[in-house]
């Protein structure tokens, strides 16, 4: 998309970006929401539906019978995005790159913790909430969309105070959920 964004003259005008789930893991048919910006001004586009038709257009294979992206299930890496606001950025910054396939991006806000205490977490069972069930279930939808692949967990680190992610590193190592660094997705 960013790609053809570019090409199209859409940039910088328009970002590019991701939304984090907020439509539930869990969807009985795959499903994706697309947006062009956020206000009405931008809703009637023509240039910019025409963009993100041509990315469904090429995608899909309907140009020359090759889709771009097409699953291998060799082993291939797969983000899982913890952290972050509801654009993710830190995450799009390495979904940006050719190559990344994407799971759920799960913002900071959709995890909720509770604790008393907040100091030297060294269990995910110190910390009450939904968020260790927001957690398994996306990285169990994320497992089942890319069968053979290695999902990797990327957290936004500056999204959380330190009892959190420590509660986050925690849950995802008694999970034995990989954590990775951005370049672990080069």
């Amino acid at each position: 998309m960013q790609k053809i964004a570019v090409e199209q003259g859409l940039v910088p005008e328009f970002e590019v970006t991701l939304e984090a789930t907020h439509h539930g893991p869990v969807t009985s048919t795959p499903t994706m929401f697309v947006e062009i910006g956020s206000t009405e001004d931008h809703w009637g586009r023509q240039d910019a539906a025409q963009a993100i038709a041509l990315v469904l257009w090429k995608g899909l294979g309907l140009e020359d019978g090759n889709a771009v992206g097409t699953w291998q299930r060799n082993c291939e890496k797969v983000l899982l995005g913890i952290g972050g606001g509801h654009y993710v950025p830190r995450h799009m910054d390495i979904v940006i790159k050719d190559g990344v396939w994407v799971g759920h991006l799960l913002s900071g806000y959709s995890l909720p913790m509770d604790m008393s205490s907040q100091v030297n977490v060294k269990s995910s069972e110190e910390v009450a909430g939904m968020w260790k069930h927001s957690i398994k279930v996306s990285y169990e939808a994320t497992k089942a969309a890319f069968p053979g692949g290695e999902v990797i967990a990327h957290l936004d680190h500056k999204s959380f105070k330190g009892w959190q992610k420590n509660a986050v590193t925690c849950f995802l190592q008694e999970q034995n959920i990989r954590i990775g660094k951005p370049s672990d997705f080069l």
